[in-house]
Formats: structure tokens, sequence, C-alpha cells
């Protein structure tokens, strides 16, 4: 496996990801679904875009001077959040200019994707229901220089830094032991709240996630040596650790861990696979971003505008989605790789 540029297993793994996350939200909201995709897409997509960021950020990393990096990802990634997040929050009056005003740290947060640091900033400002990922996604690439520096000193050393801080940090979530840390901002949030919140907010932090961002690293690193090791085995170790997650999540705090080891095993799987393209699933890995940032408030939205219509609402807001991330594709998120490429441009002598 070489180094990637934009070759098409990255595009299908993508559309795989954002599909399974549309199906665990279409279900919360509509209740039609794919059965286990119901309960897990959600989780297993999320999982699936870390490793491939792992993979691929540790690439850019690896082949760009850190100036060169750090442009790539700021325009690739804020461009068009701010749009979705600004349109969403003002004209979707999810928030107001009054409540800026009152906590503008807050809101400053959820401008820099920081917003899943501090409750009050994730919880009082959310609109788009799933930027806390992208806090994650955010600080791996602020790891991932040192992660670069250290795998090409010793690409095993990655896994030995990132295996324990995930499990460490895993544990003390499950005793309850992180809680404190919380506590006092929960309390201050006006919106309401639940439990289950609190939990995901303690369950998920940077530190429990990083390790899927790992496994990815570990697939670049290595790619070399694992292009030789034998096709059955990922396939296998993907379809043991994923089929089995019904049973062993409450058998172990470690479960999201070894799903997430899983979702790295069909990664290598498919990334072993010859060349092949589905066209649907492509343009929709290509055009995913835009989809997850746009599809819980469209959801939302047709789910309390239209109630419960059956296939006739999934196939309309199936649409809908596909639409305006077409748009924002064109319009926000290609305008700023364009933009990357040419701040990054080497100057003629």
């Amino acid at each position: 496996m070489n180094p990637p540029q934009h070759t098409a297993h990255f595009d299908h793994l993508r559309g795989l990801a954002i599909l399974g996350v549309l199906v665990h939200h279409v279900h919360a909201h509509i209740g039609m679904g794919i059965p286990y995709l119901n309960t897990f897409g959600g989780l297993l997509g999320v999982q699936l875009f870390f490793v491939l960021s792992g993979y691929l950020i540790a690439d850019s990393a690896s082949r760009h001077p850190l100036g060169t990096y750090a442009w790539h990802r700021i325009l690739r990634i804020f461009p068009a959040y701010w749009v979705a997040y600004l349109f969403v929050g003002f004209v979707g009056r999810r928030i107001s200019w009054d409540q800026v005003q009152s906590d503008p740290t807050s809101f400053l947060l959820n401008m820099v994707n920081l917003q899943q640091l501090d409750p009050v900033a994730l919880i009082e400002f959310d609109v788009l229901s799933v930027s806390w990922t992208l806090t994650i996604e955010v600080l791996w690439y602020l790891l991932a220089p040192l992660v670069v520096w250290l795998g090409r000193k010793q690409p095993w050393a990655v896994l030995a830094l990132l295996l324990p801080a995930s499990v460490a940090w895993t544990w003390l979530a499950s005793t309850g032991d992180l809680n404190h840390l919380f506590t006092q901002r929960f309390a201050e949030i006006q919106r309401p709240h639940t439990p289950e919140q609190f939990q995901l907010f303690v369950h998920a932090a940077f530190p429990a996630q990083v390790l899927h961002f790992g496994w990815g690293a570990m697939l670049y690193f290595h790619r070399e040596w694992l292009a030789r090791a034998p096709r059955w085995l990922p396939w296998a170790l993907a379809l043991l650790l994923l089929a089995l997650l019904p049973f062993y999540l409450a058998l172990t705090p470690f479960a999201l861990l070894f799903s997430g080891l899983g979702m790295a095993a069909f990664t290598l799987a498919v990334l072993q696979l010859p060349s092949f393209e589905i066209s649907p699933l492509a343009w929709t890995g290509k055009v995913s971003y835009s989809i997850y940032l746009l599809h819980f408030p469209i959801i939302v939205y047709g789910h309390h505008k239209f109630g419960h219509l059956g296939a006739a609402q999934l196939i309309g807001i199936g649409l809908l989605i596909a639409i305006c991330a077409a748009l924002m594709h064109r319009w926000v998120e290609l305008p700023g790789m364009a933009l990357a490429r040419r701040i990054t441009r080497p100057k003629p002598a």
C-alpha cells in the first residue's frame, strides 16, 4: 500500500462511515433503519472516521512541512464548519446574539472547535449535535506531528504511548473517578440535559478516543509490512470484534476500544482489496464531511415539520441532505482546499 493521495478506497470507507451515522440518527428520529446499525451505526461510523483520520493525517504530517500541514488542516475543516454552525445556529434560531454576548467564551470555544473541552460550551451552544467529534479531530491534528516524529523513530512507540492513555481514561471513566472534573460545569448549564449527556462527555473525551487514531497511524507506519499479511486475517478480526460487540459491550469497560480495533482491521481489509469503484458510495465519501455537518439538523427539522411519514419522509430527507451537502462541498469545501494549496504553493525562485 503506497502513501495515499486520494484513492477510491478512502472515499468508499468514508461513505460507509457516514452511512452508518445516518442510519443511526434516522432510526432515532424516524424509526426506520437497519438492524445492528440502528444501535451501533453512529458509534462505528465515528470510530471508522477516526481510524481513517489517523492514517491520512499521519501521512499528511509526514509529507508536509508544519506550516503547510497546518494550513491544509485549518482550511479543510473550518470553512464548512463555520458555514454550517452559523447558519443552523442563527438562521435556525438555535442560538442568539444575546446568548453570545452573555457567554462569549463558550461561543468562541465552539468557533475554534474546542467545545468538547467544556460542558457549558458544548451543550449551551450545541446546534449540530455532532460537533463534539470535531473537537476530538482538532486535538488529533495538534498531536499528529508529535506522533509522526515519534513514529519515524520507532513506530511501535506510538502504540505504547496512546494505548495506556486510552485504557487509563476509559477505566477511570467507568469507575466514576473522573466525574468530579466536570460536575461543577454541568451544574452551571441552563439548558435541559440528561445524565446520559454527562456520561457521554466523560466517556467520549479525547484520551478515550485517541487510540482509534493510533490504530490508523499504525496502519500507515506499517503499511508495507501489513501489505504482506494474509488477506483473510483482517477480515476475520473485523468480523469477530464487530459482530460480537452486542455481546461483550456490557462485559468490559474496554468494549469500545475493542470495536475500534475491529474498525482498524476492517480498514486494512478494504485497503488490501484491488482497485474498485462503487460510484454512489464513492461520491457519498467525497461529500461525507458536509453530510456529517448538516444531516442531523435536517433530520430533526424534517421530523418536527412533517412528523412520521415513513418511506416518503425518508426519501425526502435523504434528497435534501444530499443536495445541501453537494452545494456546500462545491462552494465551501473545495474552495477552502484550493485556497490552502495556493497559500502553501512553493514560490518561484
